[in-house]
């Protein structure tokens, strides 16, 4: 049986908002590259996964309150995309 073909995303469509631990690893990713230039990609992903576990939960919070401000934007602009505005 064949395939059913793909559908296209529409390159117009806002993006999905980062998920909490996404917007954590956007800020740490810099700063163990910096650290350990040498690191493959997967060592890096490893270091970010510790670092996430063992970060308090004051810290966490503050990625929440970011990933909840993307998801309202994100709402924002998916109801409009899909008035047929921008």
């Amino acid at each position: 049986m064949p395939r059913a073909a793909k559908s296209q995303k529409d390159p117009n469509a806002p993006k999905r908002p980062l998920s909490t631990f996404f917007l954590f690893s956007q800020d740490e990713r810099p700063k163990i590259k910096k650290e350990n230039p040498s690191l493959s990609v997967s060592d890096i992903a490893k270091v970010i996964g510790e670092r996430w576990r063992s970060i308090g939960d004051d810290k966490k919070r503050h990625y929440e309150e970011r990933a909840r401000q993307e998801k309202e934007r994100y709402d924002r602009e998916i109801a409009q995309y899909k008035q047929g505005g921008k």
